[in-house]
């Protein structure tokens, strides 16, 4: 996803974003998955439901806007409404959606990806006399913890000494950082990371703000885990009480090192959340939390921090698992995590042409994927993974070619469990909060400048599940303060609409 407003706050801009970590509506039952029961539509129901949405589509805020929608009774393939429907629209986040299905049936429900920890140097009297190698397999969710327990799992194994340089290893993947067609403005913060094979923390630091004691003061900057892989700065002054938070995220174009804090921070404000700022140098970050690991439990590392690639005849001293697929998926759709759909196309890119992964060989699997289930290759344009570039282009018969094809698989349970459910989790957990919607409503989302998109399936209490994809383009709501409010009433419209006609 991608802020929409560029001179919202950091506390706005985490809203909007991060909407994983949002405050959760009151607890609510475990969703009933959409489910295939149910009577096949009529004729009339079908007219109902053309008149239902037309009017729905009439709004004001949809004024010049370009609307794509398509549904399908999602057992029978009925079609049951279709506007613009083999347009090529920006689809945003609904992206996710192609890598996601395409990476599951692919690489399949038990990959998961793997981190190593290898020697070029046999363990001798507590000694490796040569270096250890940091080696990433695209796990974008390695955390500080799991190098601990790295080191600490060396250390248990008799590890003492280092007399060579902890190397990071990211060939795994290409080089290539950030996917074209991404807005420059964008790359500070958390949703535009940089694409690496080695990655810690989703590719962000931890970064706190607190007040300073007195007004114009200095504000207080917490970083954890501390690093010198790159430069943390703050400009960030103390603001008066009750005043805006105007904190925000720079990264100098001269300074590829640095993150800077800008604006202030209000002397009555408590910790921030978390900043998030992307790190410019993932490996670097990951290696020099894992050195500092490694001293913490007593290993000393004679050498430095340094990138390269492991060497063969080399030994694997440790393993670290991700989550299976499964999960990764959840983690993935829930928040809408961008870094993680470029590093499952990469990761496709590996299947299908061998290291190192590229963003070009993932695309040659997507699209001979797309192939295989009646869609036309040439009605997609893919980018990258995560639908932030600008250059992305789907139809909506293309994702309900998707959405259809999941419904049809064995893993359909996986997709399900998956996806952000309306006013229970991830994206839509404050959405649609009232009955039909809530908890019937199982789709991805999507967000760029002008753009809005939501595709899934939803609950039809006589029919069964229906599947859909509503692509807004061109919309003029963004910097509306009643605007998002307004399309979320069109778009509860549509759906009631096909959760009760």
């Amino acid at each position: 996803m991608r802020i929409v407003m560029k001179g919202a706050t950091l506390t706005a801009l985490l809203g909007i974003l991060l909407l994983g970590t949002a405050p959760q509506p009151s607890p609510s039952p475990t969703p009933t998955p959409p489910h295939a029961a149910g009577d096949a539509w009529s004729a009339r129901e079908i007219r109902a439901l053309h008149g239902a949405i037309a009017r729905a589509l009439d709004d004001p805020t949809l004024r010049g806007a370009r609307v794509g929608l398509v549904a399908r009774d999602a057992e029978r393939g009925t079609l049951l409404f279709a506007r613009d429907a083999d347009a090529e629209f920006t689809p945003a986040s609904n992206f996710k959606l192609l890598v996601g299905t395409v990476a599951l049936a692919r690489l399949g429900p038990t990959f998961a990806y793997a981190t190593y920890i290898i020697a070029d140097a046999p363990l001798a009297d507590g000694t490796i006399a040569g270096n250890l190698y940091l080696r990433g397999g695209g796990d974008a969710l390695l955390s500080e913890d799991d190098l601990r327990a790295a080191a600490s799992a060396l250390a248990a194994n008799g590890l003492r000494h280092v007399a060579g340089d902890v190397v990071t290893d990211a060939s795994h993947f290409d080089a290539v950082r950030y996917g074209a067609g991404w807005s420059w403005d964008d790359l500070p913060f958390s949703y535009a990371p940089v694409v690496s094979a080695l990655e810690l923390d989703d590719g962000t630091a931890h970064v706190f703000l607190e007040p300073g004691a007195r007004q114009g003061e200095p504000a207080v900057v917490i970083e954890a885990p501390a690093s010198t892989a790159f430069e943390l700065r703050s400009e960030v002054r103390t603001g008066a009480r009750g005043s805006d938070d105007t904190s925000t995220i720079e990264r100098p174009w001269d300074e590829p090192r640095a993150i800077v804090l800008a604006g202030s921070y209000p002397l009555d404000a408590g910790r921030s959340d978390d900043l998030a700022p992307s790190v410019p140098d993932p490996p670097s970050f990951a290696g020099d939390v894992f050195a500092r690991a490694l001293a913490a439990a007593g290993v000393r590392v004679d050498g430095a921090v340094r990138a390269g690639a492991t060497p063969a005849g080399t030994t694997v001293l440790w393993t670290h698992a991700s989550e299976p697929m499964p999960r990764l998926l959840a983690d993935f759709w829930y928040p809408s995590d961008n870094l993680m759909g470029e590093l499952l196309l990469k990761e496709l890119g590996v299947a299908q042409s061998g290291e190192p992964g590229t963003t070009e060989h993932g695309r040659a699997l997507e699209l001979g994927f797309l192939r295989s289930i009646g869609v036309d290759p040439a009605t997609v344009d893919i980018a990258d993974g995560s639908g932030l570039s600008i250059y992305d282009r789907i139809t909506p018969n293309d994702l309900i070619a998707l959405l259809q094809y999941d419904w049809a698989s064995s893993d359909r349970a996986i997709v399900l469990d998956a996806l952000p459910v309306a006013g229970v989790r991830g994206t839509l957990a404050q959405t649609f909060l009232d009955a039909p919607l809530r908890g019937n409503v199982f789709a991805k989302t999507g967000s760029l400048t002008h753009v809005r998109t939501i595709s899934g399936f939803v609950q039809n209490e006589r029919h069964g599940a229906v599947s859909f994809s509503l692509l807004v383009n061109d919309w003029m709501g963004d910097r509306d303060p009643t605007g998002a409010a307004a399309l979320d009433r069109v778009r509860a419209a549509i759906l009631t609409a096909l959760a009760t006609l």
